[in-house]
Parts: C-alpha cells; structure tokens; sequence
C-alpha cells in the first residue's frame, strides 16, 4: 500500500491544472477582442454613468465567465481605488428553471453572505425585494447572470430587471449562456434591452488551446517555465505562451504532450476546460505512475479514461427504455455474436423484457427514436441499408462502446432489469 508524504510528484500546484478548481487566469490573450468589447460596455462606469447591458454567448469552456470575472475584478479594483461607488453581484442560474428561482437567489446574493434564500413569496413580491436591496446598496450595480439559460422560457426577470429604473442606482445587466438556440427564441424585447452589446465568444482553436495550455503547465508543473526564445536551455521545448517572445520548456513534459491534448479538444469542441482536463488527467496518469516525464502516451490514455468515464455516466443516467433498448443490443451481440442487429428484432426484445418486468411497453415508433437517441449519444452506432427499389430501408445497430464497457454498465442485480441484465452477463461469463 501506498504512503502519504512518501512519492515524488511532478505536481507544483495542481489546482492551476483542475478545471474544477476555480483558478483564475490574470491573462486571456486569446480573448483580447472580447474583453476590449467588455471594457467599452463597463467603461461608463468608470465615467459617472450607467454600463451596458451585456448578452454573453458561445459554447462551453470559451473563457466567457473567466473573462467577465476578470473585467469586472479590474472595474472593482479601479473603482475601490477611486472612491467610485461599484458593486459586483454574481447569481449561477444553474438549476434555476423559473424567474421565480431566479429571484430568490438574486435577494440573497444581494443581501450579502449569510442571507438565507426567501421562502414563500410570490413573484412580484420578490422582484420588489430585489429593489429594495438595490437601493438600499445604491450606486452602480452590476449583476451577473450566468448560464441564465436555464430559466428556459420563463424570461419575466429578463424582461422586468434590466427596465428598472431607480434613483441613485445605476443598474447593469451582464447575461451568459451557452445555448446559442436560447438567445434566438428570446423576445424580441427581452434581447434588445439585455443585449445592449452582444458579445460572442467563439470556439479556440489548436494554436489557442496550446497557448492556453503552456501558460497552465507552467505554473501547474514543476521544473517547467517560459524563458527567451533566444535564451540557451537544454529543456526540450514544449510550446509558446501566446503573448510575447517567450517558449515553453520542461524536464516532466515531452514535446508531444500539449500540442496532442490541444489537437484532441480543438477537433472535438474547442473547448478550453476539456483540453485542460485533459492535459491535467494525462499528469495525473503518469505521476500515480511513479514516472517523471508525462507522454504522448499518456495523453491518449487520458483521452480514453474520460471518454469512458463519459459513456458509463451516460448509460447510467438513461430512462428505463433507453436502457431497455442498450441490453437489447447488448443481448444479441453477446448470444449471436452479432455485430448489427435489425431494428424489428431489437423490439421483440423490448416487448419480452417489458412484459417480464412489468413495463409498458413503447410502440414501434417511439422504440426506434430511442434507439436514435442512444446513437446520438455515441452510445449506439447506427447504419441504414436499402431492401431493394421501392421495398424502404432498414436500419441496423451496433454497440459503440465496447462490449465490456456495455455490460459493465447494465443495470445491477437489484435493479428493476437486473434480471435481464444478469442474463446477458452470465452469456458472456
């Protein structure tokens, strides 16, 4: 058994290098334009006037809250420094499916640390509360809404907060979200008062996730900094830090490792935290491993682990029908070492598993949209064949996953399916 205190590590601070941490960059020079658009809608405030309201979008892990959050920190910095009256208020709208839970989280934020949310008052009651915090604050507010997407269609705060007018307070609105379809079906009103500035952030790519991913290693790893281009060391060089005339170098990262992390996540999303998740798990791969230098290897290792760890927590949390529709796929490939089964006899299995465990049934329609979502969730694989001219198609599936991830993931013995599952588990024993 392991011993704490007793291994070397490659580690120097690994929160720089959890994407789950919070660590806050002091630097987005990949998002230089973005934030001189941030600037110019917070300046105002700078100016005795009122900022503008701002409509941040664009997918997930595009720096958008880390950008916001460091304006809105160097706003508060100056105006601390200035004497001029600014507070920052940050509500996660996360979970917040009504603007009735909007409200209450947006009291407490105001009302400051310690507030409990309010309970038992209705809207209107509690959009009034929102104004009585705002006076009682007073100056320039500026209130963050992130992922507010997730009031769905419910936009009665959309509409009512960024129409306030109060004295002596000069309100500002600043809304993310990552669902690009929720910014067109908004209001036509709602989007043109929230979005005095719209602000688009688009993905990263390869040359930008590299940069990003340099700057993190450094203070991330040990023996690995940025030195002058022109400077002589016998480090390999890893890459460039995206600002000015500066490399890379390391003694625990191989050339290979972050251009490759950085490759993975601009051809998958162009997403910042995954490529950072990745390099951070590809470290974690070879310091438990005892070794000093993190590999090409060890990148591609990483990619699976989460690949994986990604189809087991979707499998996990599918409906009663989806995972219907998993074992039966699973089934036949198992007991016929089958690698593409036909949609009518996949739903002979769902009819017999239904009838066994007591499910009711779906009808032929609504079994094959199942079986659609499960391929879009890359759980499935799907390959539609024509039976001839004028005869239609057939559509066939096919695990894509493997086929011990499939049935280590089958629902368990105690499980309402367990039965079936246990079946197909006892086939592949």
């Amino acid at each position: 058994m392991r011993e704490f205190g007793e291994e070397q590590t490659i580690f120097d601070d690994m929160d720089v290098l959890n994407p789950n941490k919070g660590y806050r960059p002091r630097e987005l020079p990949e998002r230089e334009m973005e934030l001189d658009e941030l600037h110019s809608a917070l300046r105002p405030a700078t100016l005795g006037s009122t900022p503008l309201n701002v409509f941040v979008y664009g997918p997930t892990g595009q720096g958008k809250t880390a950008a916001i959050n460091l304006k809105t920190h160097q706003l508060q910095s100056f105006a601390d420094e200035q004497g001029i009256d600014v507070t920052v208020v940050n509500v996660k709208c996360k979970g917040l499916d009504k603007s009735y839970h909007l409200l209450t989280h947006l009291v407490k934020e105001l009302r400051g640390p310690g507030a409990e949310l309010p309970k038992g008052h209705q809207k209107k009651a509690l959009f009034q509360m929102v104004t009585t915090e705002l006076r009682r604050i007073g100056g320039t507010i500026i209130v963050i809404l992130d992922e507010i997407d997730a009031i769905g269609d419910d936009d009665y705060v959309l509409y009512e907060l960024p129409r306030l007018e109060l004295d002596d307070v000069r309100l500002s609105i600043i809304g993310i979200t990552n669902d690009l379809q929720f910014r067109e079906n908004l209001n036509a009103d709602v989007r043109s008062s929230l979005g005095e500035d719209e602000i688009e952030f688009s993905p990263y790519n390869a040359n930008q996730l590299r940069a990003i991913l340099a700057r993190r290693a450094a203070k991330g790893l040990t023996d690995t900094e940025f030195v002058d281009r022109a400077a002589e060391d016998s480090r390999p060089t890893v890459a460039t830090n995206g600002i000015d005339d500066k490399i890379l170098v390391s003694d625990v990262l191989e050339p290979d490792v972050i251009p490759l992390a950085a490759a993975f996540a601009a051809a998958d999303s162009g997403d910042a935290r995954q490529a950072i998740k990745l390099l951070f798990r590809a470290c974690r791969l070879a310091d438990d491993a005892g070794e000093q230098s993190v590999t090409e290897q060890h990148v591609r290792d990483a990619r699976d682990y989460i690949e994986r760890r990604a189809v087991e927590r979707g499998i996990h949390s599918l409906p009663t029908h989806a995972k219907i529709a998993l074992m039966a796929v699973t089934y036949y490939t198992v007991r016929d070492d089958a690698t593409w089964i036909e949609t009518n006899k996949l739903y002979d299995y769902h009819k017999q598993i239904c009838a066994q465990y007591g499910v009711e049934s779906l009808s032929d329609r609504r079994y094959r949209e199942k079986l659609n979502n499960l391929s879009h969730s890359n759980i499935l694989k799907k390959k539609t064949t024509g039976r001839g001219q004028g005869k239609g198609v057939t559509n066939r599936y096919s695990l894509a996953v493997g086929i011990e991830t499939a049935i280590e993931n089958l629902p368990n013995s105690d499980d309402r399916l367990g039965g079936g599952a246990d079946v197909i588990r006892d086939m592949a024993s």
